[in-house]
């Protein structure tokens, strides 16, 4: 069974995303990035492009970023700011 982590997606005035996640794959600066549970803590600056979340069950959410972001991963938390 895969492992899960907390995932918050938030715009300026929307909650797009909060659940819980088996992988989350962002657009950055120097490619695509997949974050898995227990990922090592990292702020990363994200590009325009999908934002993927894969659910424990296999399911996935995807969400289009048509500007930058920015990623935080911290203690099993992952927030990514629109």
């Amino acid at each position: 069974m895969a492992k899960v982590f907390q995932v918050g997606i938030y715009s300026c005035d929307q909650t797009l995303y909060e659940g819980e996640a088996a992988s989350l794959m962002a657009p950055s600066e120097l490619g695509y990035m997949e974050i898995l549970a227990d990922h090592a803590p990292i702020v990363a600056k994200l590009t325009a492009g999908k934002i993927t979340i894969r659910a424990r069950d296999g399911n996935t959410s995807v969400i289009n970023s048509s500007s930058g972001a920015f990623l935080q991963v911290l203690r099993n938390q992952a927030t990514v700011l629109l």
